[in-house]
């Protein structure tokens, strides 16, 4: 196979992006399971996955650390509303980076300004999925208090203006 190069003006190498999947994943892994006492050898399963999302993205491994979350709150305890909205934020990035990783090797570079127009988009996405997690959450049959509808408008409204900021392509 032969190589390319391109000349980057602000480029990061991809172990750091890997190194983001990991740290994306074990977080998600942690909110999901956040209040609960996990069996060791489950903990470990858990770390064995999120390494291998780092190590091995082309596997779509990060599409198992979601069905993992998927399956925690399907048969768990209906989350309240703050929980359910920081894992679709998790999940999204989770899933967005970890596809942005599979697409390169160690010794690959990427353009910083591709990683944030990556952003731009998931914010932009995530204003409409904040809104749907808010519906389900209460079609879930959870209550919803002043506090959680106030947090559940700023963080919708920062998404929001998130989307709006960062810079657009031409």
């Amino acid at each position: 196979m032969s190589e390319v190069t391109v000349d980057l003006v602000r480029p990061m190498p991809s172990w750091v992006l890997r190194g983001v999947v990991a740290v994306l994943g074990a977080v998600t892994l942690l909110v999901a399971f956040a209040g609960s006492r996990p069996h060791q050898l489950l903990v470990a399963g858990f770390v064995a996955l999120v390494v291998a999302t780092a190590v091995v993205p082309g596997l779509g491994l990060t599409a198992l650390v979601v069905l993992v979350v998927a399956m925690r709150v399907v048969t768990g305890e209906p989350p309240p509303l703050g929980i359910v909205m920081l894992l679709v934020l998790l999940v999204h990035l989770t899933l967005w980076a970890g596809a942005l990783a599979a697409r390169t090797s160690w010794r690959t570079r990427v353009e910083l300004g591709v990683v944030v127009h990556g952003l731009r988009d998931v914010a932009t996405v995530q204003v409409g999925a904040q809104v749907l997690a808010v519906v389900a959450t209460v079609l879930g049959g959870v209550s919803l208090g002043v506090g959680d509808l106030w947090r559940a408008l700023a963080l919708v409204a920062a998404l929001g203006a998130s989307a709006l900021l960062l810079p657009r392509r031409p």
